[in-house]
């Protein structure tokens, strides 16, 4: 399936007008059925939409593992994805749901506390660290991935790493997508998440946090501002946060102890 398409576009270049055909980056909807429910429809690029499927649910806290799931078959041309399970889900697991706005929108102690407790989520142990210069090589790799960034402009990339090699990169017109992208990947291929790395080409917001605790994922580095909540959660879950990760440059946001600066 084809990730973008042409436009024609008006263009104005020193006040003179021309058409062109531009490369739009292409959305796409995909309508995920967990148990023969509907469940969600993200909008993403139209690649490696099973690794897609397999990550949210992980992330939405609704499979532990790949072994979870019975089936999953994929309907490209109608966009939806049936995933079975072994066992039967309750929705009240559902992860997007449990966000509470008055816990979290004062960003004080007690509030991300609250907020915290009511998803369950535990500070992430992990011995893990990551050298400065890795973090550079690591950084150029995940921005040069992607041909479709270079052609439109229009998608994020994702990376997920050890602290010697990169293992999985992916894009997607959502950020949080891309991760769970790389997730799904990483739960199919049964790889062990607690000494990974996750490096991102965009913002990192709450959300992005949070798909990572549920993983216990310990670094999260981003060329990228984090937004205030997800520096405190980060604090509060003891997971590395780096961003603005650019040239020589980078500002570590929360538990720099597993920085190494060499």
């Amino acid at each position: 399936m084809n990730k973008t398409q042409t436009c024609k576009v008006y263009k104005i270049e020193d006040r003179r007008e021309s058409q062109i055909d531009e490369l739009l980056v292409r959305e796409y909807p995909l309508t995920i059925f967990l148990n023969k429910k509907k469940l969600a429809t993200l909008l993403c690029s139209p690649e490696n939409l099973k690794s897609l499927a397999i990550g949210f649910l992980r992330t939405e806290g609704l499979i532990k593992s790949i072994d979870d799931i019975s089936s999953i078959d994929l309907n490209e041309e109608k966009g939806m994805a049936y995933v079975s399970t072994q066992n039967e889900v309750s929705e009240e697991r559902f992860f997007s749901k449990k966000i509470d706005l008055e816990n979290i929108k004062s960003n004080n102690t007690t509030g991300i506390q609250n907020f915290l407790k009511s998803l369950n989520c535990n500070p992430v142990e992990s011995n893990t660290t990551i050298s400065v210069s890795k973090i550079f090589e690591f950084m150029k790799k995940d921005l040069d991935y992607s041909e479709v960034f270079k052609k439109t402009g229009g998608v994020h990339c994702v990376a997920l790493c050890s602290n010697k090699d990169m293992l999985i990169v992916y894009e997607d017109v959502a950020r949080h997508n891309a991760l769970d992208k790389v997730i799904g990947e990483a739960i199919v291929k049964k790889l062990y998440l607690k000494d990974k790395i996750v490096i991102l080409s965009g913002r990192v917001s709450l959300e992005m946090i949070l798909k990572a605790a549920k993983l216990e994922i310990p670094i999260i580095i981003s060329k990228s501002a984090p937004t205030s909540l997800s520096v405190a959660l980060a604090n509060q879950l003891n997971i590395t946060l780096v961003g603005f990760v650019r040239g020589n440059k980078m500002n570590i946001y929360a538990n720099n102890f597993r920085i190494e600066n060499n």
